[in-house]
């Protein structure tokens, strides 16, 4: 995680800030819940719509794990499109259409 005043990366479980000194506060939305995490790196998002392009519900598991984390909302809006577009080419593929 990171540091809300400087922006240092942190432990998870640090209570002080090493680059700052500011207490470390848990990250909360208005109902108390803390945020999961970080986004997907560039290799996990690469992995995630190749593999999407050959097995579509990858994508479509993944966009909906990835929009239920405010950190990876737009990449599970990606790749959530990537995965019914797939799916949907697939399907007319596969009727001859």
């Amino acid at each position: 995680m990171y540091c809300q005043h400087c922006g240092k990366e942190i432990k998870d479980k640090a209570v002080v800030c090493t680059g700052c000194g500011h207490p470390v506060d848990s990250v909360g939305d208005v109902e108390g819940k803390t945020v999961a995490g970080e986004p997907w790196n560039l290799l996990m998002m690469s992995g995630l719509i190749v593999a999407t392009l050959f097995v579509p519900p990858v994508g479509l598991v993944f966009g909906i794990m990835g929009l239920m984390d405010e950190a990876k909302k737009v990449q599970g809006a990606i790749l959530t499109t990537i995965g019914v577009f797939m799916t949907l080419l697939m399907v007319a593929i596969i009727l001859g259409l």
